[in-house]
């Protein structure tokens, strides 16, 4: 239990190391000394990655994981120095992504302990621009959340969250033969939806989880130039099969994903399957009903997707092994009409100098598809900051 919240002091990312040590009970009571050394909360990082998912990225990134929005500066040398806005545990994060496919805009913000109160908030806002098939994409939009955890009662362990999404969304260049869910959306739409949700998660780290599940229920009603409903739930489950003489551990993780669309939602707010996180050995949104003289993907009103993999440990802490099945659909209804499976294999490689983000190249084979599918044997994703 004391390694335990050691790492989630650690991955707090605000302390280079943390220790906990119990101190001798008392009675009725139980203490223990946590000594922590401060890490450097305010970094600006420059990066570059590229993926088979989005492409060829740089990025800008200023984060500060101490921040104190009321702590302003008193002077300008202050704020030269950064001396000011810190000190108060929010977190603040400024990102400029551009690239040759994706190209994006974010600033978000969290207050951990709202009014000294175990609620969170978190603000962010964002701008996106992404080529996709028949079409180009723009989003500007704006999130806010609250979320509670609750360590007693009926809701013990659980979390509730919920969440206000502001968009306005532009669908541009579209090609002469999209088919007409393409055409429809063409122009700005306006998006304002509402979600709830709860979580429970037990996992031992947030990062590299090794044992424990999370589980997820939610529910977004979503107005403005459109009206639909998504019901989704997901749940993954994680277990230590084996730990070496060195304590590397080989770990299996189970997942199943399920998300539903009540009403008449736009193209560019289906579901898609495809890719990392989804179905390996298919391309990015490869896997989804099409339509159209070219067979274009228009996405579909019900997804599912559920899988295994199972990750080991091949040299130090740096490099693992990963062997995977990933199976799932994409459907225009509540049904199963089509199937994908696919199997393969990976590495995952961790070097510090890269960042937190461990570098990941899969090959994925389809056992089970859809002529229309567009299929990828390797998928990668590469990223260094500096």
């Amino acid at each position: 239990m004391t390694r335990k919240a050691e790492k989630r002091l650690r991955e707090l990312g605000l302390f280079n190391q943390a220790t906990i040590t119990p101190l001798p009970p008392e009675v009725g009571e139980r203490e223990a000394l946590v000594e922590v050394t401060e890490a450097d909360a305010v970094n600006i990082l420059f990066g570059v990655g590229v993926s088979t998912d989005n492409g060829l990225l740089g990025s800008v990134t200023l984060e500060n994981r101490n921040f104190d929005l009321f702590d302003g500066p008193r002077t300008w040398e202050q704020f030269l120095r950064g001396q000011s806005f810190r000190g108060d545990g929010q977190r603040l994060s400024i990102r400029l992504e551009p690239g040759n496919e994706l190209s994006r805009f974010r600033i978000d913000f969290t207050e951990p302990y709202l009014f000294d109160k175990q609620v969170r908030f978190d603000w962010s806002a964002y701008y996106f621009q992404r080529e996709r098939e028949g079409y180009q994409e723009d989003r500007l939009g704006m999130l806010v959340g609250l979320s509670r955890r609750f360590e007693e009662g009926l809701l013990a362990g659980w979390a509730i969250e919920g969440t206000l999404r502001l968009e306005n969304v532009g669908v541009e260049d579209v090609d002469f033969l999209a088919p007409s869910d393409i055409r429809e959306a063409r122009g700005d739409s306006t998006l304002v939806g509402g979600r709830v949700g709860l979580v429970r998660d037990t996992t031992d780290s947030r990062l590299l989880p090794t044992e424990g599940y999370r589980f997820t229920i939610s529910l977004e009603q979503v107005g403005g130039d459109y009206s639909y409903t998504r019901p989704s739930t997901s749940f993954t489950w994680y277990k230590t099969l084996h730990t070496d003489a060195l304590e590397r551990k080989s770990v299996l993780a189970l997942r199943a994903d399920a998300s539903g669309i009540v009403g008449d939602a736009p193209v560019f707010d289906r579901f898609y399957a495809g890719g990392f996180g989804s179905i390996r050995g298919f391309n990015f949104r490869g896997v989804s009903p099409r339509k159209g003289v070219l067979d274009t993907p228009v996405g579909g009103d019900f997804v599912l997707l559920t899988g295994a993999e199972y990750s080991f440990p091949l040299y130090a802490e740096t490099v693992r092994g990963v062997t995977f099945l990933d199976m799932g659909t994409v459907e225009e209804d509540y049904e199963i009409t089509d199937w994908r499976a696919s199997v393969g294999f990976g590495l995952r490689v961790n070097v510090d100098f890269f960042g937190p983000v461990p570098l990941v190249f899969d090959f994925g084979f389809p056992i089970a598809e859809n002529e229309d599918d567009d299929k990828q044997v390797f998928n990668f994703t590469f990223g260094a900051s500096f």
